[in-house]
């Protein structure tokens, strides 16, 4: 008996993606306590209208520090004051946005952490269809998604600070109403938003690299002999059968019901 109840548990796995479902940690878990979670839902909920501050933030990004992407996101060929009103630009802004509003929800009200893991890694492997990443991102190098994390550290926090002023929130400061009983110092706020951009630039550069690399692999099964197709065909319906058998085997009844994926932002 004393030996059974000394027995170790074993580790809950996740039935949701392979990379996912492996023995990694979730980052959001790990990296943050509940009440922390709550807080980036919380202050980022006091913004006004965050798809205008997010907007402010890629102007000044590709104009001072990118000047490359401006063709990414066709606004080359215009000044500054209209390259918010550029499709590509303007679309990748209100996705941003709604990848922070996802992101925050899901931590910190629906306490859907797992959908949060899975967000930022399925963020960071559609990055692979675009050409200029593909061609010109590098982790040890010039490593995008860490510039875009290192704007947003020192540009947006500010607004969930204070430490800026909104600039969408026109109402008198006698008629602010505040929504949440919760309290935070400054220092707490930037202390859980910075260890945030973190996190995400983490998972959207090793997600992104890992399918880059599964890519430039099947460009190279391309050129296998015939004899090493088959091969190939065979061993991978055979870690199919294996993948699907292992599923099985390790789905366990979610008591919350199927929790609702979102749409990735990207």
């Amino acid at each position: 008996m004393g030996a059974s109840l000394c027995k170790p548990r074993p580790k809950k796995r996740i039935t949701t993606s392979s990379w996912i479902a492996s023995e990694n940690e979730n980052p959001f878990e790990t990296n943050f306590t509940k009440k922390e979670r709550v807080c980036l839902r919380e202050t980022y909920q006091r913004l006004n209208d965050a798809k205008e501050i997010v907007g402010l933030i890629f102007v000044d990004l590709i104009m001072d520090q990118v000047p490359e992407m401006k063709k990414v996101f066709g606004a080359d060929r215009v000044p500054k004051v209209n390259m918010i009103k550029m499709p590509k630009l303007g679309g990748h802004v209100a996705r941003m946005t709604d990848f922070l509003e996802q992101m925050t929800s899901m931590l910190g009200f629906t306490e859907n952490i797992i959908g949060a893991w899975q967000l930022a890694r399925k963020t960071g492997r559609l990055h692979t269809k675009v050409p200029f990443l593909m061609q010109n991102q590098d982790q040890m190098g010039n490593n995008y998604f860490q510039i875009i994390c290192d704007a947003f550290v020192n540009e947006f926090i500010p607004y969930l600070t204070g430490d800026k002023p909104d600039p969408t929130n026109n109402e008198p400061e006698d008629k602010k109403k505040v929504r949440f009983a919760q309290s935070y110092t400054p220092q707490q706020v930037q202390e859980v938003w910075k260890r945030f951009f973190i996190v995400v630039t983490g998972q959207l550069t090793e997600a992104f690299e890992i399918e880059r690399q599964k890519g430039l692999n099947a460009d190279n099964q391309k050129t296998l002999a015939p004899h090493q197709h088959v091969e190939a065909a065979e061993h991978k319906r055979k870690q199919l059968a294996s993948e699907k058998q292992s599923e099985q085997e390790n789905t366990h009844p979610n008591e919350r019901g199927t929790e609702e994926m979102f749409e990735d932002p990207f």
